[in-house]
């Protein structure tokens, strides 16, 4: 029977709201979002009361209900971070779920709790005020207060601590600690709702992970209690956020088919299921199990037994950065000389910033090989047994965009379109989360009857990961930032752009630039025979920045 489930989104970006319902197309159930206009983004707070009824209505004739329960609570993601209000005001808010549950008991809720990130830069676009100035001395001493705390660190270490107790002011230092402290508290309510039978799954992602900190701290915790209360087969903590919600639809659509992926990863080093990436704090093989969990999932023994060959390009050395691979690909002096020379500042920090001389070490590493990487990828589609064979690609060598090098390769070859799932943005965790829900979704759909339609979105899905993971995020967002920007009279910057008029501007160069890419992906999916056109529409900037892009995709089917 067609499921019909209910999303409360984390935000009204793409990746929160959009991809859920490409994937609940393809899997060809019946998706209830809210009015993307109530959610909240960065200038615009969400509407509670609207979102609140939304749910109640909703929850009345849905089969499932997928919530992220920061929404419900503070209002979406970025409020989770900056909101002051206290913990029974919070809990407020959360009780229209215990309502819900008790009208329902027999719907199904799985819901997602954030760990809140500690971000290591210095900017406030998604934090309190002042963390613009204190967030990297925060992200420090966080670093070094858990080290401490757990009898790990060394006398200089202990020192460093005591000197960034002094620089940062007391009421900053305590503000932040009882915000954070308030959260946690929420989260640990969320476990004694799920042992209390209200929730049936919870994930609690970590927003932006390090070996170290405040928030590493409570995600043992939570683990901990998960794993005292016997909670293992129903709640997780990993390191992600944005991928929680196609992650937990695919988790919905896989329990109710009783259908436990099972996976074969194929790395692109040796060396790579044992790197951690930069944003996560466990080996990529391990985060594979982790994001196994929600889909009550596992590594399979073979190859030969796996409902999917995952193809891991994950780094050999340490993970780059993808805005800083284009600058290793043409070579530093070569793009001084091309730009104008106000830019020349831009180029003498770059070369001096650690991030980059990791980026060039795995662009130039002999310890992976993208060529027999796509070699391997290729054969294994060949050896398909009619269209869609289960493959998939997770790109997580580079962070905040797919590998240039990689993608390269693969556009030159149109059997990409009969991928399983693709993926190559932001954090490793984020990647890979979307992989494993697109490609759990297709492989039910290959157990299944034929389904145009469910082709025709999953090919929809599938180009738009291309242009905006490998076109977009490793090669035109990067493009746009040193040649078009500076035009304008605008630093190299992926922050909010605030003035209208820029912005305008600098969504018609985006626009025109992703349809030229569009164009040249199209003529690869055309090629594949299983696509006759591609059209691109409504492309904008969801936050008014370069850090994402938002756009629609329509195929049709040869």
């Amino acid at each position: 029977m067609k499921a019909n489930i209910a999303l409360l989104p984390l935000d009204d970006r793409p990746v929160n709201y959009d991809y859920p319902s490409y994937l609940a197309r393809s899997a060809g159930c019946s998706l209830q979002l809210p009015p993307r206009e109530w959610l909240g983004n960065p200038w615009r707070e969400s509407q509670h009361t609207r979102l609140v009824n939304w749910l109640v209505q909703v929850a009345a004739s849905v089969d499932a209900m997928v919530l992220a329960v920061d929404t419900l609570a503070y209002g979406g993601l970025i409020p989770s971070r900056t909101s002051r209000e206290p913990f029974d005001q919070v809990m407020e808010h959360l009780s229209t779920l215990r309502k819900i549950k008790s009208d329902r008991p027999d719907l199904t809720i799985l819901a997602s709790s954030v760990i809140q990130r500690i971000s290591r830069a210095n900017s406030s676009e998604e934090e309190r005020d002042y963390w613009a100035t204190y967030g990297s001395a925060m992200f420090r001493l966080s670093f070094l207060e858990h080290k401490i705390a757990l009898g790990e660190a060394n006398p200089e270490e202990d020192s460093e601590a005591v000197k960034l107790r002094k620089q940062i002011p007391s009421k900053v230092y305590d503000d932040y600690r009882q915000g954070r402290s308030r959260n946690h508290a929420v989260n640990q309510a969320m476990l004694d709702w799920l042992e209390e039978g209200i929730l049936d799954y919870l994930l609690l992602p970590q927003d932006d992970t390090a070996d170290y900190g405040w928030n590493i701290a409570e995600a043992r915790s939570l683990q901990a209690k998960i794993r005292s209360r016997g909670l293992g087969e129903r709640a997780i903590t990993y390191p992600g956020a944005d991928e929680i919600g196609t992650l937990l639809l695919a988790s919905v659509l896989c329990r109710r088919a009783g259908f436990k992926l099972s996976v074969w990863p194929r790395y692109a080093s040796v060396h790579s299921p044992n790197v951690i990436t930069s944003y996560e704090d466990r080996p990529v093989h391990e985060l594979l199990k982790a994001h196994l969990a929600p889909l009550d999932g596992h590594i399979s023994v073979s190859a030969e037994n796996a409902d999917l060959v995952l193809f891991f390009n994950a780094p050999s050395l340490v993970q780059g950065e993808g805005m800083y691979q284009w600058l290793v690909w043409r070579g530093l002096e070569n793009l001084k000389r091309e730009l104008p020379d106000n830019m020349r500042f831009f180029f003498d920090q770059v070369v001096g910033d650690p991030v980059y001389q990791n980026t060039r070490r795995e662009m130039e590493s002999p310890h992976r090989n993208p060529e027999e990487f796509v070699r391997a990828l290729l054969a294994e589609l060949d050896t398909e047994r009619g269209m869609g064979h289960p493959v998939a690609l997770a790109d997580v060598a580079f962070v905040n965009g797919s590998d240039l090098i990689l993608g390269n390769l693969l556009v030159k070859h149109p059997e990409v379109a009969r991928l399983g799932a693709y993926g190559g943005w932001n954090t490793a965790g984020n990647t890979l989360g979307t992989v494993l829900a697109q490609a759990a979704v297709r492989v039910l759909g290959l157990n299944g009857e034929y389904d145009e339609r469910r082709l025709q979105t999953h090919l929809e899905f599938l180009f738009l990961r291309f242009l905006d993971d490998y076109y977009y995020q490793a090669r035109e967002r990067t493009l746009i930032m040193l040649e078009d920007l500076p035009g304008m009279g605008l630093p190299v910057t992926m922050e909010r752009l605030v003035d209208p008029e820029k912005v305008s501007k600098v969504e018609d160069c985006v626009r025109k630039r992703l349809l030229r890419a569009a164009s040249e992906l199209e003529e690869v999916f055309i090629r594949s025979g299983l696509v006759k056109q591609v059209r691109l529409s409504h492309i904008y900037l969801p936050w008014q920045r370069l850090f994402e892009v938002g756009f629609d995709v329509q195929v049709t089917l040869a």
